[in-house]
């Protein structure tokens, strides 16, 4: 069966009932013109493509509730939109409380003298030392490295799912052994301290 605007209620009733090979024809005939779709919101191509495949995602996982009034196309169209929206929404609500805390944070740890800054330090270490090896190693990746989860996923073979799920429990270890703010130190040390960049680069990925 080929997909065409003919046949699409019909495609559309299979979706519903599960049939997976009907999900797939409204997948390829639509996965690149969403793609570039989307590009006109965000030049990031690796946000496009996680955008589209949630819609893709959403889609199937709501089918039993697939009832159109209008064209499919149209439809997933404003799937994206929609999800665009709410990506750029939760990292711009991220970013700002960011922002905030490193307004808030920065001047006291500069001001701190050596041997308090070392103390915190060696915290930190102790802390990551605590971790189970692959979720350390994946924590390190992600915050000394600064690289998105689906480049974790594809560096160490495993799935972003499992590297959401490792950093999550990595955080949640960590701020049960640090205080906020030294636990926040540790999330920001890459980009915006010297000396704890100075520090991570003694710890490297290749020791977890």
């Amino acid at each position: 069966m080929k997909y065409s605007p003919e046949n699409e209620q019909g495609i559309i009733q299979r979706i519903r009932k599960g049939d997976n090979k009907a999900y797939q024809l409204v997948f390829y005939r639509y996965y690149e013109p969403l793609c570039h779709y989307a590009l006109n919101f965000t030049p990031d191509k690796d946000q496009v493509k996680d955008i589209v495949q949630e819609v893709f995602l959403k889609l199937w996982n709501k089918k039993e509730s697939l009832y159109l009034s209008g064209s499919l196309k149209a439809y997933l169209y404003r799937m994206t939109y929609n999800q665009f929206v709410t990506t750029f929404r939760k990292e711009k609500r991220y970013q700002e409380e960011l922002d905030l805390f490193k307004m808030e944070a920065l001047q006291p740890l500069l001001q701190e003298n050596e041997e308090t800054w070392q103390l915190k330090l060696n915290r930190v270490k102790e802390a990551l030392d605590s971790l189970p090896e692959r979720c350390r190693e994946i924590f390190i990746l992600n915050k000394r490295d600064g690289l998105k989860h689906k480049e974790i996923a594809e560096k160490l073979g495993i799935s972003p799912k499992t590297v959401e799920n490792q950093i999550g429990k990595a955080s949640k270890a960590l701020k049960k052994k640090l205080s906020d703010k030294t636990f926040y130190l540790l999330c920001l040390i890459r980009k915006s301290f010297g000396k704890g960049q100075y520090y991570l680069k003694k710890y490297p990925a290749t020791d977890v």
